[in-house]
């Protein structure tokens, strides 16, 4: 009998263990959880006219967030961005405009529907500029 308390236990333990995993439908457009990885909250921020919801530091967003379209190039997504961090407003960085600031992106692709991640970073390069990148 212990046996068996035992491996039900076990089952229950490594259930919570594994992390509660989204039960999500197909989807028909390009959805978005936006992480913050500023080491700073993060607030009104809005990603190509979509407002998201205020960040705090290595805050995940709690819902997903919906993009008809959405192109990437390099591993970062192809956004407009603005938001606030420690106070200053920031901008979306070159590495998310594409080459050179053109229009479009000669080496970009559009992104399949589907569910992404991507973090939000103060860009290396540019002051008060942010980066998205796309996580695997």
């Amino acid at each position: 009998m212990r046996i068996f308390q035992s491996i039900v236990l076990l089952t229950i333990l490594s259930l919570f263990a594994c992390g509660k995993s989204e039960d999500l439908p197909a989807a028909d457009a390009v959805l978005v959880k936006f992480v913050n990885r500023t080491d700073a909250d993060m607030v009104d921020l809005t990603v190509s006219r979509v407002e998201v919801e205020d960040l705090k530091k290595g805050q995940t967003s709690a819902e997903y967030y919906r993009y008809e379209a959405l192109g990437q190039q390099y591993g970062f997504a192809l956004v407009e961005a603005v938001g606030t961090v420690n106070g200053k407003r920031h901008f979306t960085g070159a590495n998310c405009q594409g080459i050179c600031g053109t229009s479009s992106a000669p080496d970009g692709t559009w992104l399949e529907p589907g569910y992404y991640k991507i973090e939000v970073l103060i860009a290396k390069s540019e002051p008060n500029a942010m980066d998205f990148k796309i996580l695997d």
